[in-house]
């Protein structure tokens, strides 16, 4: 079958793929939601969750850096990646070999889209469907949170210092929540920003990710020094990821 992917490529795949390679953590997880663990056949070295399964599935490299002999070893009828976390070169060198279908996430509308897209393709509609029907009536419970309730500088580097602007989905997740991102205004979806430039901001918080950089609680008391009167708060990366790509 012919579907086209986020990135608006038109990708051969056969029906009822059987032999998956997941590029993208958050993608493997959904594999694992959408009780496809017994095709998955390949992971990068970041896939970590669910964590009392996902040992089982073979490890192809990390998100960059894949390992291409694994991969021919497992001969994929389909690969899932990620435009934001993948190396673009290592995506056209696999999609001249294996159908590769790119998921392009920036807000939970893309989100949703990529949720049903792969479970159209691998033949699991009512679960994706039933999976993203729960994710809306989730959010829609934040509706009545006002816009702008405080202002924040969310974090996703160390020296130096990356944020995010409006084009990403860490800012989409804070937008919901009632977060303004100070610096949703910068050209690039993943600004380096300066000390002056979020002084300047005055933000009410600063929100420190377990990743793709890992801050420590060292780091929030160096920061606590620096904005003495921002409170900084550690938050889980895993629910409002970064760049994928930055390290």
């Amino acid at each position: 079958m012919q579907v086209t992917d986020q990135i608006h490529r038109t990708v051969d795949i056969p029906n009822d793929p059987q032999r998956i390679i997941s590029l993208v953590p958050s993608i493997t997880e959904l594999l694992f939601d959408l009780n496809l663990e017994e095709h998955l056949n390949g992971r990068t070295r970041f896939c970590i969750h669910p964590k009392e399964k996902v040992s089982k599935v073979p490890v192809i490299g990390g998100v960059m850096g894949l390992n291409h002999h694994e991969i021919e070893k497992i001969q994929p009828d389909l690969v899932l990646a990620s435009k934001e976390e993948n190396a673009k070169g290592e995506i056209q060198d696999l999609s001249r070999e294996f159908p590769v279908w790119v998921s392009d996430v920036h807000n939970l509308k893309d989100a949703l889209s990529m949720i049903q897209a792969i479970g159209s393709i691998c033949n699991r509609n009512e679960k994706a469907l039933a999976m993203t029907k729960q994710i809306e009536e989730a959010f829609s419970t934040l509706d009545h949170i006002p816009e702008n309730v405080v202002r924040a500088v969310y974090l996703i580097w160390q020296n130096p210092l990356y944020s995010v602007n409006r084009d990403t989905f860490a800012h989409d997740m804070l937008k919901k929540c009632g977060v303004e991102n100070v610096f949703a205004s910068k050209e690039e979806p993943y600004p380096i920003i300066s000390e002056k430039e979020v002084r300047a901001k005055k933000p009410d918080y600063i929100f420190l990710p377990s990743e793709p950089y890992n801050f420590k609680e060292k780091d929030v008391k160096a920061f606590q020094k620096s904005f003495p009167k921002v409170e900084i708060k550690r938050v889980d990366g895993n629910i409002l990821p970064g760049m994928g790509h930055i390290y």
